[in-house]
This record gives C-alpha cells, sequence and structure tokens, in this order.
C-alpha cells in the first residue's frame, strides 16, 4: 500500500447505468479507476429501477479496487437525483424493501394526482418543479405496497448507511426529492403531508462535507485505517457543474448522455416565476441552477435501432448528410422534463419526403435534440445569465461533430473538463474540502477540446426552434385534446 504521501480521495459515482469509483490524488488527477454495471429494471408497469443488493456489493467491491493501490484519505458519495428505496429497520438492522426507484420509474402515476397542487404550490420552497420523477406520487406508491412503516432515501445514502452507520442525507440530494424546503432548510411539512409521511422517515440532513468514520469491520474488509473518513457528498447534477466549473458563476456545464442537462452556477437560491427549472443546494452559499430533459442520446438509440445499425453508425451516417430546414424531428420519445415538465408529449416527424434516407432521420433526431438543449439553456440563462464558456461532458459528446452541434446551439464557447468525469472530480473535491483544504486551492482541472459556436448554425436552429414549437402546439396543446 502507498504510504499517506501519496494519500488519495476516494470518489464514488453511483449512477444510473452503474457504479464507477476513482481515486483522486490532492491536485485532483485520477490514479485509479474501476467500474461495475448495473442491470436496470423495466417492464410495460413503467418500472425502471435498481435492485439494491446488485447496487451495494458492486460499489463496494469499486471501492475495494481502487483502494488497493493506495492510501485512502477518506471516501466521499456520489448519487443520482431522486432516487428513492423503502426501508424498515435501522442502521444494522435495516432492510430494503423491494426496488430503488430511479426518476424514471413511472409506476406511482396513478397516484400523481393527489399530490400535483401541492407539489405546484410548493415551488417556491423546492425549487423544483411538479412532475412524477420528485418524489412525492412515489411515496404515496411506495406506501400502498406495505403495511409496515417504512423509511425513505436514495441507493447513495442508503450506501453512506452501510458504511458508517449514520442515516444522513446531503442538501443536493433533499432537494432533488422534491421535498425540501431549500429556504428553510428543512424536510418541508405541507408536502410531507401530502405524501403521508413525517420527518422521522427520512434521513437528517448535514452539509455535503459533513464526515462520519468508516465502520471497523468495513475497514478491515477493505484494507483501510478503521479511523477513515467517510464524506456525504453529494447528487451527480450539481457535482457535475462543480467538477467542470468549481465554484465559479460565469461557467455553465451541459450533459448529453441518455439524456440531456444544462446548468450553470449561482451564489444564492433561484426562483423561476415559470417553475421550469430547478435550483439546487451545494453549500448555502453556492447553488446550481439547471434543469435535465428526457431525451438526448436515447433517442439516437431508438432511432437506430427503428432503422437497424448502431448509434455509432447512426451518428456517423447522419452528419455525412446536410441538414434538412424542412425535416422537423420533435424527439419527445420519453416525454420531457425541464424545462416543459410535459408526459404527455410524444415524438413526431414532419416533413417526411420520399428522397429521405435513414440518415436523414438520424440527423433530424440529432437536430432535434439540439433544439431541445437550446431552449432548456435559453431557460436557464434566463435566470443565471449568460455564460463565458459551457463544459461539455456526456458520452454521447466523444463525437466531434455531435459535440460541435451542440456548441452551435447553445451559441457559446464550449470545452471538456479535464479529467473529463467532472461528477466524480465535484465528488473529489469535497472530498478534499472536507479534509481541511481551502476552495480557493481546491479547483477543477484545465479544460480541453475548446470549441466556438457558428453564428450561422446557430440563427438556423434558432429558427428552427420556432418551427419545431410550432409543430408541438399544433400536435400537442397545452390543455387540449391528446
Amino acid at each position: 500500500m502507498s504510504s499517506a504521501q501519496d494519500a488519495v480521495v476516494v470518489a464514488v459515482d453511483i449512477g444510473s447505468s452503474g457504479v464507477r469509483a476513482f481515486a483522486f490524488a490532492a491536485d485532483l488527477t485520477v490514479a485509479a479507476t474501476a467500474e461495475r454495471a448495473f442491470v436496470t429494471l423495466v417492464d410495460d408497469s413503467g418500472r425502471s429501477a435498481h435492485d439494491w443488493d446488485e447496487v451495494l456489493a458492486n460499489t463496494i467491491a469499486c471501492i475495494a479496487d481502487v483502494a488497493a493501490s493506495s492510501f485512502v484519505a477518506a471516501i466521499v458519495l456520489s448519487g443520482t437525483a431522486s432516487c428513492v428505496a423503502a426501508s424498515v429497520g435501522s442502521g444494522a438492522t435495516r432492510q430494503i424493501v423491494g426496488d430503488v426507484l430511479l426518476w424514471s420509474d413511472a409506476r406511482s402515476a396513478a397516484h400523481a394526482a393527489q399530490t400535483r397542487q401541492a407539489q405546484v404550490d410548493g415551488y417556491p420552497r423546492t425549487l423544483c418543479p411538479a412532475h412524477l420523477s420528485y418524489w412525492p406520487a412515489k411515496l404515496l406508491w411506495l406506501r400502498a405496497t406495505s403495511s409496515t412503516p417504512l423509511s425513505f432515501a436514495g441507493a447513495k445514502d442508503y450506501v453512506f448507511e452501510h458504511l458508517t452507520g449514520r442515516f444522513w442525507t446531503d442538501p443536493m440530494s433533499a432537494a432533488a426529492t422534491g421535498i425540501f424546503d431549500s429556504a428553510l432548510w428543512r424536510w418541508d411539512e405541507e408536502l410531507l403531508a401530502a405524501a403521508g409521511i413525517c420527518e422521522s422517515q427520512l434521513p437528517a440532513v448535514r452539509d455535503a462535507t459533513e464526515v462520519a468514520t468508516l465502520r471497523g469491520e468495513l475497514a478491515a474488509a477493505l484494507g483501510m485505517a478503521a479511523d477513515t473518513p467517510v464524506v456525504l457528498g453529494g447528487m451527480d447534477g450539481p457535482l457535475a457543474q462543480l467538477g467542470a466549473g468549481g465554484f465559479g458563476t460565469d461557467s455553465a456545464s451541459c450533459t448529453v448522455g441518455t439524456s440531456i442537462a444544462y446548468r450553470t452556477g449561482v451564489d444564492a437560491r433561484v426562483v423561476d416565476a415559470g417553475a421550469r427549472v430547478w435550483c439546487y443546494p451545494v453549500f448555502r452559499d453556492f447553488w446550481v441552477l439547471g434543469g435535465a430533459g428526457s431525451n438526448g442520446g436515447n433517442v439516437l438509440s431508438y432511432t437506430a435501432g427503428i432503422v437497424g445499425n448502431g448509434v455509432g453508425a447512426a451518428v456517423s451516417d447522419a452528419f455525412d448528410r446536410p441538414s434538412d430546414p424542412a425535416l422537423v424531428f420533435l424527439p419527445y420519445v420519453w416525454g420531457e422534463r425541464a424545462p416543459l415538465w410535459r408526459d404527455e408529449l410524444r415524438g413526431a416527424i414532419v416533413g417526411l419526403g420520399p428522397h429521405h434516407t435513414a440518415a436523414d432521420l438520424n440527423r433530424a433526431a440529432l437536430d432535434g435534440i439540439a433544439i431541445l438543449l437550446l431552449e432548456l439553456a435559453a431557460a436557464v440563462m434566463s435566470l443565471g445569465g449568460i455564460p463565458s464558456r459551457v463544459y461539455l461532458t456526456g458520452g454521447f459528446l466523444r463525437n466531434d461533430a455531435w459535440a460541435q452541434l451542440m456548441t452551435d446551439a447553445l451559441g457559446r464557447e464550449t470545452c471538456v473538463p479535464e479529467p473529463e468525469y467532472a461528477t466524480a472530480n465535484g465528488a473529489a473535491i469535497l472530498g478534499w474540502l472536507a479534509l481541511g483544504t481551502d476552495r480557493a486551492d481546491v479547483a477543477s482541472r484545465p479544460a480541453v477540446d475548446r470549441r466556438m459556436p457558428s453564428p450561422a448554425i446557430h440563427s438556423q436552429l434558432q429558427e428552427r426552434a420556432v418551427r419545431a414549437r410550432r409543430v408541438r402546439d399544433a400536435l400537442y396543446p397545452v390543455g387540449g385534446l391528446r
């Protein structure tokens, strides 16, 4: 094992498709990595979930892998937004009941009407738009599945309890439940009542840099010191912004993976009068304003499946074709979250002609995703200001042409953070802060792959966005027949 002079913080990113662990040195270089996938459990009931035993086993295995070659100064955790699981018991006797629900689990849809008005009224307190992806309806559904009193938390917080014995959550994860009053910094009483639960059924909200000690038997099994600190950590979206842009408020981050997200740092909570976006606290003096859509790379996976080629080939072939402004692709295959929050939306193609090919279809889908990003970014920028640059993250942006298209849609300079693992990088920043490093001495790594937008293409995409909105309004009028 390495000496304390070579100490690392192990940042553990528990995501929606798997877990990754990174050993970060004090200068935020990565010394070791490990990764395990999760099986996402889906069926026609609306299920979108993980198995808890798989999550826990794979997370511990990843920690063990990266800890084997380093002196671990601390472990810090990151989880995914709005994840929730029910449990019985506490501490060493706690047992997870059923699935670990992801934000996309829709089995609670029948309960949504019972909580919607409370969510709408609560937006100025929670800064979370009324939507099924948040906890209120899910809590009603989980309660209906059990006659036993339950507790509720996300997978990251159950892992933290397993490691330390402490049932805690951080402000970011708490805010992403949709039942946390970030103005008063407490669980929201009215939304708790709407969901039929009380505060004692939820983890205590502590600072993101709060530390507890690794349980002795786990420390021994992992080959770590018995007093190894475990830092509470945070949630993937805000940590991606922190990891990419640090504590600055003049930059934004954009992720295109399965779906899309756009965020910016702000120094105080921001209330959107239109309830289009969320605002989550990292610390009381640093917040992340943003939104996540429901459609992104998953749309290309869908269209590639229809036309019979893989995503890589679909993207490559699509960029060999010129963009056809007459072909409008509404990519709402999975409805939409930010900034529209309309699950009834569906995908549509308008303007098809006999000359169009599979490559044209995929190119139109890519342009449609770019237009989604343009609309989402515009909503965030209207509140958080225009950034000097935007950091790009997410596996689908490794294609240079796609990254350039998103740069053109944003109309701003873009770059890639180094290292590119922005969420884990943000978690590592929290870990080193918890160990006593000053904020001024902990910053994201230099950016690479700088790109400038084409003003002409940005203008074209803006024009196409206007047409796409007209098509959307005609097919899916707000409050109209579907």
